[in-house]
């Protein structure tokens, strides 16, 4: 199924996952996702730990045991580049650094006693 071929609340949750995903450090990259990894989504998007049913309950979108494919996701996320791959002319290359010793900020150390 294509992302465009789903209801509102199932985009709102695919989605959530595109959002919620990396700082949860789940790759988004993918087309299989655990049920830990789809609890975390749930409980950052809802508050809750509960997938929603369309998923579990869908015997076509399970992959094995405690894995289920949603491969809306990788329809509906930005492309990601992996390690190690480098687009042309991304102009990363030649960029300057971020911080040089010249100007780089200060660090004061304090010390406490306790």
């Amino acid at each position: 199924m294509l992302y465009s071929e789903l209801s509102k609340r199932q985009q709102a949750y695919v989605d959530a996952i595109i959002a919620e995903a990396p700082a949860l450090g789940v790759d988004v990259n993918k087309k299989e996702f655990s049920r830990a990894e789809l609890r975390q989504v749930s409980m950052a998007f809802k508050g809750k730990k509960w997938i929603p049913n369309w998923i579990t309950h869908d015997q076509s979108r399970r992959s094995d045991r405690g894995v289920f494919m949603i491969p809306e996701v990788m329809d509906a996320a930005p492309t990601a580049v992996q390690p190690g791959q480098e687009t042309e002319g991304d102009g990363l290359a030649d960029a300057a650094p971020m911080h040089s010793e010249e100007t780089a900020p200060a660090v004061e150390v304090l010390e406490v006693s306790v």
